[in-house]
């Protein structure tokens, strides 16, 4: 993701048991980090980074087994992996500067989520948001299988960066066959009519 020093606006809203750091290092943000946690699973931005899907034997399980699994634009793992999304179509028709126009961008977003939620029957839960970077709670319609999206416009540019993962370590159990995160990131794409990004893979 493209950097700057850009420091994220005041908090608009956090969890009493979320208090994570906000800091620019090196010109990289970190935003939502537990500051306790130090490994590739952590939730938040971490030096401009969302945090890796899971690549072991249950992911993989979870996928054939009709559970949410795991979706992400900074994991290029074949079956994780999906195109960050663009939005220098808004851009090249709003007044300001892409700095400003992230602001609306992000109420856009959270109205995405939630339509997106309620057509499926989903229910979703704001559960951090500060600056550049939304976290919320999925709860599949059909299932109850529950799912943590995150949600990050980067610096200095038109990207969104997203990561949607299931908490279930396991689909049995499920009252029924849950949507997929690759499948809820792309409606959510969808509503917001934002461009796909080119990205090439090895």
């Amino acid at each position: 993701a493209a950097t700057n020093n850009f420091l994220p606006p005041p908090l608009q809203s956090i969890s009493a048991n979320d208090l994570p750091n906000i800091a620019v290092a090196n010109g990289v943000e970190t935003v939502g980090k537990d500051p306790n946690c130090n490994d590739a699973s952590c939730l938040g931005v971490w030096d401009g980074l969302l945090a890796d899907c899971p690549h072991d034997k249950i992911q993989q399980e979870k996928i054939f087994a009709g559970g949410a699994s795991c979706v992400s634009s900074q994991d290029d793992t074949p079956g994780v992996f999906a195109e960050p999304w663009d939005y220098s179509d808004v851009v090249a028709t709003s007044q300001g500067s892409v700095d400003d126009v992230y602001f609306k961008q992000m109420d856009l977003l959270i109205l995405a989520v939630q339509s997106v939620s309620k057509q499926h029957g989903d229910k979703v839960i704001i559960l951090f948001q500060k600056g550049r970077y939304l976290r919320v709670q999925f709860t599949d319609g059909s299932s109850g299988e529950n799912s943590i999206g995150e949600f990050y416009f980067t610096p200095n540019d038109t990207t969104v960066q997203f990561r949607i993962g299931s908490l279930s370590k396991s689909s049995l159990g499920f009252g029924g066959r849950s949507l997929s995160n690759a499948e809820r990131a792309e409606r959510i794409r969808k509503s917001l009519r934002y461009l796909k990004v080119p990205v090439l893979r090895n």
